[in-house]
């Protein structure tokens, strides 16, 4: 027995339906010229009467996507560009290190595509003749009032472009359209934002100050201690942290072009990774109380965290380190008033400064303001190719990036100037000197 109409997945004349008496979900459609009924099986069972499994949902956009690919290169007019996005993902992305990246670009021109249509500048979807200087601009300005920057949109640009290409290579489309590019005016140099030590201190204690931030401010202990790659910082696992020394690049991943490198663990830095299992930046949150199994024992939520985006933004925003939201008309964007709060204005709205990646900015800054010898930060920053010998075996050297980690510890010496929240003593382990641990090792007892 199938599901009703109005229950079943569907995705344009294509809709699955279960079949109880094979265990199956099965793709179906109308056949206008036979008049009747077609079906596919999926070999796909199962039915926990929520609704056909993942598994199923997949097969069925795979047979959509199979079943709408033209026999023959469709004009500019009629190839609908989310069609040729999602084949482009399909097709091309998946098979790229970091899909996620592309994946979010696409969703932003979804929504623009929504945009457009509600403002009536298409009117049955978003083709490929629509795409032209003034379409990409119209894209650029409603990316400019949600507060993304000129490097942003150019990558959510490129992602448009790469579909639009790999269309006309696949003998999608007949031609793909010129797709400008953001202004040079308008791209901010990417790295000239870096966060005052002061900044920092408030930026800490703010992903501090709740539980379901830690994750967060694990990530930037990390990153402020190491110099690491963004990526790198979120992949790691703890079998990568062996004594004294984080390798960045896992054992079973090939090296790229942004290399990823091995860095001492500064003495600051070595409390917070004690006794972590498994992945280091989780994202752990309580639970209510009401649902703890022993009314005096905590309980929390934890999984796997691979952005931090989002706790960092609002540690942004608490922390000060934010302007304003401007408008397409060059005004600050306004938050309609809560009346549930007894508002009667707006407030306006903010973007925080900066990203994640800013601390790595902010740190490498900091290391050549306190005179590290070039070749130093280039290792940890994982900037410089090096031969077989020094990138398989300096890192076992007793004084590797030893000048780094002087200037690193010396970093979170003067944070103390402004916050303590870096210190892991008033919680567990004592925070050492490097001296200390120094002496220590010539002692053999680390």
């Amino acid at each position: 027995m199938g599901r009703t109409a109005d229950t079943r997945v569907q995705l344009g004349a294509y809709w699955l339906e279960y079949r109880a008496e094979r265990d199956d979900w099965s793709i179906c459609w109308y056949d206008a010229a036979a008049r009747t009924r077609r079906r596919r099986k999926t070999g796909i069972g199962g039915s926990a009467g929520d609704g056909p499994p993942e598994a199923a949902r997949e097969a069925l956009a795979r047979h959509y996507l199979e079943a709408s690919k033209p026999a023959a290169p469709q004009p500019k007019a009629k190839a609908l560009v989310p069609e040729l996005l999602a084949i482009w993902l399909r097709d091309h992305v998946s098979t790229k290190e970091d899909p996620a990246r592309y994946a979010i670009s696409v969703q932003h021109w979804l929504r623009f595509f929504e945009r457009q249509r509600k403002l009536g500048h298409v009117i049955n979807g978003v083709t490929v003749a629509d795409v032209n200087n003034a379409f990409v601009d119209r894209f650029i300005t409603f990316r400019k009032a949600e507060g993304v920057g000129g490097h942003t949109i150019s990558r959510d640009i490129a992602a448009l472009r790469g579909s639009l290409n790999h269309a006309w290579r696949e003998e999608l489309i007949e031609a793909a359209p010129f797709v400008k590019e953001v202004a040079a005016k308008d791209k901010a140099k990417p790295r000239d934002l870096v966060y005052t030590l002061e900044q920092t201190a408030a930026l800490l204690e703010a992903l501090w100050s709740r539980p379901e931030r830690r994750h967060a401010f694990l990530y930037s202990m990390i990153a402020l201690s190491t110099c690491g790659r963004s990526e790198a910082i979120l992949d790691l696992h703890d079998h990568q942290i062996d004594g004294r020394l984080i390798y960045f690049l896992d054992p079973d991943r090939d090296q790229t072009a942004k290399r990823r490198s091995i860095v001492p663990i500064a003495p600051t830095l070595a409390p917070w990774l004690e006794g972590i299992k498994g992945k280091i930046i989780k994202y752990r949150a309580p639970i209510a109380e009401a649902r703890w199994a022993d009314a005096d024992t905590p309980e929390f939520f934890e999984r796997d965290c691979f952005d931090v985006g989002k706790a960092f933004e609002g540690a942004l925003l608490e922390a000060g380190i934010c302007s304003p939201v401007l408008g397409a008309d060059g005004q600050p964007a306004m938050w309609p008033a809560r009346r549930k709060l007894g508002e009667t204005e707006g407030r306006p709205k903010l973007k925080g400064k900066g990203t994640p990646n800013t601390l790595r900015h902010t740190i490498i800054t900091e290391m050549h303001k306190r005179g590290v010898a070039e070749a130093q930060i280039e290792a940890a920053a994982g900037h410089a190719g090096e031969g077989t010998n020094k990138r398989n075996y300096r890192h076992l050297r007793p004084d590797y990036l030893a000048e780094l980690m002087e200037a690193v510890e010396d970093y979170w010496q003067q944070m103390r100037r402004f916050t303590t929240v870096h210190l892991r003593s008033h919680c567990g382990p004592t925070v050492v000197s490097l001296a200390a641990a120094r002496a220590d090792k010539r002692l053999g007892n680390g």
